[in-house]
């Protein structure tokens, strides 16, 4: 996982063909959940880099994935983004290993 701290790293992360961002917080126990299904994620997809935020941590960096994609804010949330446009995004616990990769086509 590459953390993301700041808008830029954020504009580089959306400037990639495929982006898959995680937002988490690392006080909740449904985002440790959706952390291991990321983890998971992974390990099944080794070459597959996962950019995340810690939204306690880093709130205007969740705040300016929230405004760049046009998605709504949730903790925990993964976005998929294709050529910078959000294409799928799950919260909660409908975040789970086998459906990123089924929306990122096995990265």
């Amino acid at each position: 996982m590459k953390d993301l701290h700041s808008t830029q790293d954020v504009d580089e992360a959306l400037g990639q063909d495929t982006a898959i961002l995680f937002k988490h917080s690392t006080r909740c126990p449904i985002s440790a959940a959706a952390r291991g299904e990321m983890e998971r994620f992974m390990e099944m997809n080794p070459d597959t880099t996962v950019y995340t935020v810690d939204v306690n941590d880093d709130v205007s960096v969740s705040r300016y994935l929230a405004e760049k994609t046009g998605v709504e804010h949730h903790s925990p949330q993964v976005i998929v983004a294709r050529g910078g446009q959000p294409e799928w995004h799950a919260n909660h616990f409908d975040i789970r290993a086998d459906e990123v990769g089924r929306r990122v086509g096995g990265a």
